[in-house]
């Protein structure tokens, strides 16, 4: 009896944190008045237990939507980030500390769940009244994280037979216009959850752009999803001061994470301009290893191709960041998977860094364009070609990454 509890107590440690590593993100909703353009913006930097993701169109029950898969959800049930056809758009991040007692007996349902908001929700007040009219219990533990084309920007911490709004808009919720979540709810169960330590690392950082501002979806790729710097040690790897002579550390605490596999920004439109501008920015894969190309819901099916399944199921931007991802962190036996090369991190940010300049620069002509004078599908097919012409090719891309 005694050898069986000790073996049920292993397993539960083991399933803990398999879970935590499983479903673990940092996020910020930011509302337009924090912003550089005065455009909301929603961040996902999602840490999951699948490699494999891309962007797709799909067609929910009153509205069009695109949004971050799991390239091997071949039914499509889940969504994890993405925008509608009006502008509404959501992302989460799992949490650990409202003990909801229906994940005792049912599995989470939080990408159906987003999944079923983009295709009936149009606005953050809609998706309060979606939740209010879900069935109990809801199955979820988590912080949705929302924006509409009207300017509203919130996190809802949701549990089963409750949730928790903070509004982005409400100076007492967010002084500076912005909210911050990692993997635990304000609302829940103090000093219990996880990823305070990320949190505190992206409120510094956030902070910081805020104040000099510089809060854009090309600051949060650059400045968070790749940024290095932990707030418990106060250094940055990627710093003269901070960077290991060795050229390897330890993959801890960081922003981007060995289990990072995407960086998603919805950038929504200022109130009362055109929804369709809504822009979708990511970055698919170990975003170090990747870089941001964007997508527009009212093109529906052409996304560049170089971010959306191509025929094997999976996009080439995640099989090249996955590539490299596998150089930064080459040891596979025993504890190898949380040590990660730190010079081939900063070599693959340097050799990655002028193609995203490139294409973000292109995709915000486009967004600008559309917000002016209506969406153009010629414009978009034009991004897309370009981008995917400028792509770098894979193979050589790793060659140089590892002999620079």
């Amino acid at each position: 009896m005694r050898v069986k509890s000790i073996v049920f107590a292993l397993c539960a440690v083991m399933a803990v944190a398999m879970w935590a590593e499983a479903d673990a993100c940092t996020s910020a909703v930011i509302s337009g008045r924090a912003t550089k353009s005065g455009r909301p913006l929603l961040w996902k930097h999602r840490d999951t237990g699948t490699e494999w993701n891309h962007i797709e169109y799909l067609k929910g029950e009153k509205y069009a939507f695109s949004a971050l898969v799991n390239s091997r959800d071949k039914e499509r049930k889940e969504a994890w980030a993405g925008a509608n056809e009006k502008g509404f758009a959501i992302m989460n991040t799992a949490s650990y500390n409202m003990k909801p007692d229906s994940l005792k007996y049912l599995p989470e349902r939080e990408g159906e769940v987003m999944k079923e908001a983009l295709g009936k929700c149009a606005s953050v007040a809609e998706f309060e009244e979606f939740l209010k009219n879900m069935k109990l219990p809801r199955a979820l533990e988590t912080n949705f994280g929302v924006i509409d084309a009207e300017g509203g920007a919130a996190y809802f911490e949701v549990w089963d037979y409750g949730y928790t709004k903070y509004d982005a808009n409400d100076e007492a919720n967010a002084p500076n216009g912005y909210i911050i979540r990692s993997n635990y709810s304000f609302s829940g169960a103090q000093d219990e959850g996880m990823g305070y330590i990320r949190y505190q690392n992206a409120e510094y950082l956030i902070h910081r752009a805020y104040a000099a501002g510089e809060l854009s979806a090309e600051w949060i790729f650059a400045g968070a999803s790749r940024s290095f710097f932990n707030a418990m040690l106060d250094s940055d790897l990627l710093s003269e001061a901070g960077r290991p002579e060795s050229g390897w550390a330890i993959d801890q605490d960081y922003i981007p994470r060995n289990s990072s596999s995407a960086s998603v920004v919805v950038e929504g439109v200022k109130k009362g301009d055109n929804p369709d501008a809504t822009t979708i920015w990511s970055v698919l894969g170990y975003p170090p290893c990747s870089y941001a190309v964007a997508a527009w819901v009212k093109a529906e099916k052409e996304i560049a191709p170089i971010i959306a399944a191509s025929e094997d199921g999976h996009s080439p931007m995640n099989l090249m960041a996955v590539d490299l991802k596998r150089k930064v962190f080459p040891v596979s036996r025993g504890n190898g998977k949380r040590y990660m090369r730190v010079d081939v991190i900063e070599r693959a940010i340097d050799l990655l860094r002028p193609y995203e300049v490139q294409s973000m620069q292109g995709a915000a002509k486009v967004r600008d364009q559309i917000a002016k004078k209506g969406f153009d599908k010629n414009l978009v097919r034009e991004y897309n070609q370009s981008v995917c012409e400028a792509a770098p090719n894979r193979e050589q891309i790793v060659q140089q990454v590892m002999n620079r």
